[in-house]
């Protein structure tokens, strides 16, 4: 009876352990699917240097945007066609600011001025600012318009600008899937222990 209970108890132990280690090897997975989307259009992105037709991807790295936008959160910029920029958008554009010239900066339009049908001029703040931007912006120079924003992903960057982390990236999941498969040849000899018997 003891031996019983006690084989019940070894078959409850197993199926939760295999129950957790899937749903932790599919959780990975996931993450891991993410990851690889992440870096497919942030690949994308440097293709086309920062003018895809698409979507571009940037790293917040000034509190200028705060409570909006925050340090180190990142930003999918969608590029519109046709100069369909309102007020109140927020845009990220290449600066001509001697301050910050050729510098990506992300702030929201707060005044439009049409030139003509396809070219306007806007002036553009930051909300954490006091003070509107001392040159405007004109269409040309807009990367596209602020879509999402993902909290914190720029840590994940900072992660990977350092070349030993990919190491890490690589070893994980690999000792984990060693793990899992020495737990089930254990659990195999283990059930062919017992009916040997």
């Amino acid at each position: 009876m003891a031996k019983k209970k006690k084989e019940t108890i070894f078959t409850k132990t197993t199926y939760i352990s295999h129950f957790v280690l899937r749903a932790f090897l599919i959780a990975l997975l996931c993450l891991l699917l993410g990851f690889g989307l992440v870096v497919f259009v942030c690949l994308g992105d440097m293709l086309f240097k920062g003018k895809s037709p698409l979507f571009s991807t940037y790293v917040i790295v000034t509190p200028s945007m705060v409570p909006t936008i925050k340090i180190d959160d990142a930003i999918v910029v969608k590029r519109v066609d046709n100069d369909k920029y309102k007020v109140g958008d927020i845009i990220t554009f290449e600066s001509s600011d001697s301050n910050y010239e050729g510098l990506a900066v992300t702030h929201r339009i707060v005044e439009k001025h049409s030139l003509d049908k396809n070219t306007s001029v806007y002036t553009t703040k930051g909300d954490n600012n006091k003070v509107i931007d001392p040159v405007s912006v004109k269409t040309n120079d807009i990367y596209g318009k602020v879509l999402f924003k993902v909290p914190n992903a720029g840590k994940v960057q900072d992660f990977f600008s350092h070349p030993a982390n990919y190491l890490y990236c690589l070893l994980i999941p690999a000792v984990i899937f060693v793990l899992y498969d020495v737990t089930k040849i254990f659990v195999l000899m283990k059930k062919k222990k017992k009916y040997s018997y």
